[in-house]
């Protein structure tokens, strides 16, 4: 540590006091040329003198078109004060007439509890039409919407689409001359271009930021949600919800919807709904006020390289079918659980979310050919696309096996992939809550340390079928049926299984250990 000598120490505390340190005078105002008397020589290009204003431009232009959209909840509350109970109910009440509730106290009260939020959207059309995000008005009983020269009006909810996060309002009031934003095609979006993000960040309006489009096609884990986001990293934080994501020519090209995040705010990652999907939706919700979407009734899921293994696949791409709801058109259709779709209507299926997308922009009542791949050879079947309409996300699997008992052999079973299985007896359906007439057998243990582990195999899954790289899928009645069926896999060969855990149907791909 360093030390101070006594006079230093009283110097310093003077020096606080008004101490100039040196200065026994100061300059004449004015005689110090403050920076350099001319610019530093740097050769720029006529690109870069053309690029120096170009954001400034497109905010200039794009900024009046992005609103910012205060909806307020109102919320019925019962309130009673809690000091009611020193002044009401007392005997003297009777006397005085004082009014009474249940328990000689008053009535407990209604009263409104208001709660707002903010948000952004954008001008699509001169008479007042506004695009912006479902969660932004989504139970809302009174919008307000401010333009960016501060006029203020009452919009109400056109229509709204929760599975895609679009909703469009409008402007009660008669307008005609309203600035509107131009839309362009997010299809021609590619990794790297520009792009510029116009909201209403924690309520500060007409916020610009910068950034680049880092990916196309984008979809989170976890959701129902109908997704192709276009993720960037123009700074987007919460208000920015509904606002404007627009290319470097000032065309709207996507919707900002939502951020990736572990602190609640911009970490470099948002994501927007691309422009072509939010119009699609938008006219569809003004025009008819619903959206309307294929529906095939299959549940599907993406294929890691050991489930291609298991399948006998050699390409890349493919949606396996988990499982089929009985009387929709996929079952109708001949399609079963197992069968991988490698094409719909002559696009080809690079995974679950693209299958998604394909079929619920295909309309209803179109019949459209199906490439799957079945036992390790393709067909091409024949499917009529229904409506999803909410009744059809309900139905059953659509074939019903019997059960059987025994127990496989723990030996083999542990030492190929680290789980044990037994019937589903009348114990076993009461612990698991399942119906009289379950089928498969139940996976009693897993080897935390063990293959089946390692691929999420839990304890209490139902195991339903199970499929081998020389075989094709074979539904699993008894431990008796999965043994003999695992009896010919080899270290190291994938194994495909059927699995029900819950309401939910999927598979599982483990190589024997």
């Amino acid at each position: 540590m360093r030390s101070i000598t006594f006079n230093a120490a009283i110097a310093a505390i003077i020096c606080t006091a008004g101490c100039h340190l040196g200065f026994a005078e100061h300059p004449k105002e004015g005689s110090v040329d403050f920076g350099a008397k001319q610019r530093p020589d740097i050769k720029s290009s006529q690109q870069i003198e053309a690029f120096k204003h170009v954001f400034a431009d497109i905010a200039e232009k794009v900024t009046p078109t992005v609103v910012c959209i205060t909806s307020t909840k109102i919320d019925t509350v019962m309130y009673q004060n809690p000091m009611q109970q020193f002044f009401f109910g007392s005997p003297f009440d009777d006397f005085f007439g004082q009014p009474q509730g249940r328990g000689g106290r008053p009535d407990v009260q209604k009263q409104e509890q208001r709660s707002t939020g903010v948000g952004s959207g954008v001008i699509v059309s001169a008479d007042g039409y506004i695009l912006t995000n479902n969660h932004v008005v989504e139970g809302a009983n009174e919008i307000t919407v401010k333009l960016n020269d501060d006029r203020e009006f009452e919009a109400e909810i056109v229509g709204r689409d929760s599975l895609s996060d679009v909703a469009v309002i409008k402007i009660k009031d008669k307008v005609s001359d309203l600035p509107v934003a131009y839309i362009g095609d997010s299809g021609k979006l590619r990794p790297g271009d520009w792009v510029m993000a116009i909201g209403n960040p924690f309520n500060l309006n007409s916020t610009v930021t910068t950034g680049i489009v880092s990916a196309i096609g984008r979809h989170t884990d976890g959701t129902s949600l109908y997704q192709n986001f276009v993720q960037t990293d123009a700074a987007i934080n919460p208000g920015n919800s509904g606002g404007a994501l627009v290319n470097i020519d000032g065309e709207l090209i996507g919707i900002n919807s939502m951020i990736y995040t572990r602190s609640g705010g911009y970490m470099g990652i948002g994501f927007a709904i691309p422009i072509n999907m939010a119009k699609n939706i938008a006219e569809q919700l003004i025009y008819s006020g619903k959206v309307s979407r294929g529906w095939i009734g299959v549940t599907i899921s993406d294929m890691d390289n050991t489930m291609r293994d298991a399948m006998g696949m050699k390409s890349r791409r493919g949606v396996l079918v988990s499982d089929v709801l009985s009387g929709q058109p996929a079952a109708n259709a001949g399609i079963k659980s197992g069968d991988v779709i490698l094409s719909i209507n002559g696009q080809a299926t690079g995974n679950a979310n693209d299958l998604r997308n394909t079929v619920a922009a295909i309309p209803a009542g179109m019949k459209i050919p199906v490439v799957i791949l079945r036992d390790g050879k393709e067909q091409t079947l024949s499917l009529t696309v229904a409506d999803r309409d909410g009744k059809n996300a309900v139905a059953s699997l659509d074939e019903k096996e019997s059960g059987g008992s025994g127990k496989a052999s723990e030996a083999d079973l542990s030492k190929k992939f680290g789980m044990s299985v037994s019937s589903i007896s009348a114990d076993v359906r009461d612990r698991l809550n399942l119906p009289d007439d379950a089928q498969g057998v139940v996976v009693s243990d897993v080897d935390q340390k063990g293959p089946a582990a390692d691929k999420g195999i839990m304890k209490g899954d139902i195991i339903l079928a199970v499929k081998t790289p020389d075989g094709s899928l074979i539904t699993v009645n008894d431990p008796k049926t999965l043994k003999s069926a695992i009896s010919r896999v080899d270290k190291g060969a994938p194994v495909l299984f059927k699995i029900q855990r819950g309401r939910a149907v999927l598979f599982v791909a483990v190589r024997a250990g």
